[in-house]
């Protein structure tokens, strides 16, 4: 598996969740060179529920409910299907390519490659972000998350 490059990353998630209004190279924002930024607050759609939702304020929810019309999670609550608000889909295609998510804050959404350092920051935005919220969005996720990340980092021959 290789790692994606930025403009592959951007590329891709523009195919991906087409409606997304907001895409740039993280210096265009002010950030740190090397990232992508997205709108956190953005209006856009996928598989009927925003890719980016940090504050999950309908996150109890059902999904049927909410207009997701998938039979296989016609039991789950929105939250059920974000990962550090991030829909579980998205977050996974970052995963796969071995980026990962940062919230700046609910309406700045960064992504950063996944470099031998990363799990560290990682844990660090987890943590955050649960002390953000007084509930889990998926509790125990953080360490299979961070494990998955690493076993990639391995797979790509990077020590």
């Amino acid at each position: 598996m290789n790692q994606w490059t930025r403009d592959e990353i951007m590329k891709g998630l523009q195919e991906l969740v087409t409606e997304i209004n907001y895409l740039e190279k993280s210096e265009d924002v002010g950030g740190i060179k090397g990232g992508i930024w997205t709108s956190g607050e953005d209006a856009c759609i996928y598989k009927g529920l925003p890719p980016f939702n940090h504050n999950l304020e309908y996150g109890e929810l059902p999904l049927s409910d909410a207009g997701y019309t998938d039979p296989k999670h016609r039991f789950m609550k929105v939250k059920e299907m974000y990962v550090y608000g991030i829909h579980r889909e998205i977050y996974s295609w970052f995963e796969e390519r071995g980026w990962y998510p940062e919230w700046e804050d609910p309406g700045r959404l960064f992504f950063w490659k996944l470099t031998k350092d990363s799990a560290q920051k990682i844990s660090i935005n987890f943590k955050k972000f649960q002390r953000y919220h007084s509930f889990r969005i998926n509790d125990g996720i953080e360490n299979e998350i961070l494990q998955k990340l690493k076993d990639q980092y391995r797979l790509w021959g990077k020590k």
